[in-house]
């Protein structure tokens, strides 16, 4: 989807009232398609494809998606040849509610329907059936979503420890808009972007977001040389530093493309020094889903 990661794409959507619902087995098309809502904004919703899955290809979303309806999770794999990873990955995804199927239960009987294979008799697998089992938490559902697809529709991941940022005093990227050019503020969010061009002498340009927008990070090569492992590694970041604004009659370049004149988009870190600037790796566990600094658990980002 080009510069924006899906995750962050969908998040926007979100904000701006476009309902996005998970992929599903008999709802889905292989590819992300609209759907009738009245309740989402412009009267459209956003159905994600069954490609989005993790483990799942587009041969296998195509054949799926022409397979519909299925009345069964037997039937999917069937039919639709699905392999142990894909059935794994559709079951965390929870992409079989519509056969009545929650996630747990799902994944119980992933295990067990990997022996439906074409060359068996229907109906022979045994264990399929799941033991009355717990829901998920709500954090335990928001890491099954990021596991896979990447993209987290209903609950940004920043929502589970916003208790816990308030306390730390750590701003929204809302709440960065209001606060006093040069003050010192606490900002934090999931890393979408890591940038570092050629033309821009060493410095690092980085995106955090939470549940209210973007945050763009300005690092010095001093402040990256300092913070190189938090900065590459941590899939989440804090960063405490002065807030920047536009001088007095000075428009920002988004500001020069559109023609607006409403103030600069938050922006943290540009014209302060190494000494006063500090990068944090987020990582409350168990408040915070991941927990530890795994790149692969950030939806989008590039290592520098």
């Amino acid at each position: 989807m080009g510069f924006w990661s899906p995750h962050t794409l969908t998040r926007d959507a979100r904000r701006h009232g476009v309902l996005v619902r998970r992929a599903d087995v008999n709802e889905s098309d292989w590819w992300c398609t609209l759907e009738h809502d009245p309740e989402s904004e412009g009267g459209m919703a956003v159905r994600l494809g069954i490609k989005e899955v993790r483990s799942v290809g587009d041969d296998l979303a195509k054949r799926i998606a022409a397979g519909r309806p299925y009345d069964s999770v037997e039937d999917v794999v069937r039919r639709a040849a699905v392999p142990p990873t894909a059935i794994e990955g559709l079951a965390t995804a929870d992409a079989f509610r519509s056969l009545g199927h929650d996630r747990r239960s799902a994944l119980w009987a992933a295990g067990a329907l990997a022996q439906a294979t074409q060359g068996r008799l229907p109906g022979i697998v045994t264990g399929a059936v799941a033991p009355p089992l717990p829901a998920m938490t709500p954090v335990e559902e928001t890491v099954a979503d990021l596991w896979a697809t990447g993209i987290s529709a209903d609950v940004h991941p920043t929502e589970h420890v916003r208790h816990a940022l308030d306390e730390r005093g750590v701003l929204t990227a809302t709440g960065l808009v209001t606060a006093a050019p040069g003050e010192r503020v606490w900002v934090a969010g999931v890393v979408t972007h890591r940038q570092r061009p050629g033309t821009a002498s060493g410095i690092v340009f980085m995106n955090l977001e939470d549940e209210t927008g973007l945050i763009n990070v300005v690092c010095s090569p001093g402040l990256w040389h300092r913070y190189r492992r938090i900065g590459r590694t941590s899939p989440a970041l804090g960063s405490r530093r002065s807030r920047w604004a536009a001088p007095p009659g000075h428009a920002t370049s988004g500001e020069r493309r559109s023609g607006a004149r409403r103030g600069p988009l938050p922006k943290i870190g540009s014209g302060c020094r190494e000494g006063q600037t500090t990068l944090t790796e987020v990582a409350w566990s168990p408040f915070w889903p991941w927990g530890t600094s795994n790149s692969t658990a950030c939806p989008s980002s590039r290592v520098l």
